[in-house]
Formats: C-alpha cells, structure tokens, sequence
C-alpha cells in the first residue's frame, strides 16, 4: 500500500516539475547557459558598465554615462552567434533636458568570450537613436547614421575575488 501511495505521489508531481524545468536543449551546449551573469564591461571610449547576460536571453544594461547623456537604464535581449560568441541588443529611453522623452536608442552588441570559459569578453557595440515615425526594434527604418561606436572588454563579476 505504501508503494501505491509513493508512486501516486511521484507520478502526479512529475508533470508539475518537467512544467518547471526549462527544456533542456535551449540550455544544453548554448552559450547563454555557459556565460549566463553580471560582467563589469570597459568600453574603450572610458565608459564603464554592469551588464547582465540571463540564460532565457533577457540583457540589463547600466552605464557610467547615463546621468551624462539623461538615459535610462537599458534592456533587451541576446542569442549565441557561433561557438564561442554571441550578439544582443540594447534598449534605453533618451530624455530632454526637463525630462521630457527625446528619443529611444538602440545598442547592438557582438562579443566572444576572451581566454577559456566565460570569464572574460571582449567585442563591439553600436548606437543608433529612432526619432518619430522610426521602429527601434526594425534598425532598417533608421534614417540616420550611428551616434557612437565602440569596442569593449568585460570580466565576470563573482562572489570570490
């Protein structure tokens, strides 16, 4: 009877975890899973920056030059490209000086990891702004050149020194 009871149990709660276990080929040799975290970027123009790279695809960005430039923290999303890289993309809100919404800014962002494992990164971005009538998220309807372009290189962030 007990048996019964502990297969019972086992077998109802197993579609409840397979439910919370992401599937496992979008992790399995896929370099957001392997690189996933916080790394402290340098870009090569001064800036300094914390970006988070999640194993979903999520990207968070904030950077040393938003209280320069009156922009807002940066989210969006990024993909494997190739074997020891990736590529993402970048989202920020540009304000006027009274705070007012002047723009929205794109960054595209490719890298590779540096070295073995994912410790360190080093690659390239580039940023483009989307006035009225403009679609951020269809760089093809940017009418203008880029504002800035940069390379950059990047150490994980860890619990130990």
């Amino acid at each position: 009877m007990r048996n019964k009871i502990v297969r019972a149990l086992f077998f109802t709660s197993l579609p409840v975890f397979l439910l919370a276990v992401p599937f496992a080929p979008l992790f399995a040799d896929a370099l957001p899973a392997r690189c996933a975290g916080t790394y402290l970027i340098q870009e090569a123009g001064g800036a300094k920056d914390f970006w988070t790279f999640a194993a979903d695809g999520t990207f968070f960005g904030t950077t040393s030059t938003q209280p320069l430039f009156h922009f807002s923290n940066q989210q969006g999303s990024w993909e494997k490209a190739g074997s020891d890289g990736a590529r993402g993309v970048l989202f920020a809100f540009v304000y006027n000086d009274d705070n007012t919404l002047m723009t929205t800014a794109r960054i595209d962002i490719a890298f590779q990891t540096a070295g073995q494992g994912c410790d360190q990164i080093a690659g390239s971005l580039v940023v483009r702004t989307f006035e009225d009538g403009e679609d951020p998220l269809d760089p093809a309807t940017d009418t203008g050149d880029p504002i800035a372009s940069d390379t950059f290189t990047g150490r994980r962030v860890q619990v130990r020194p």
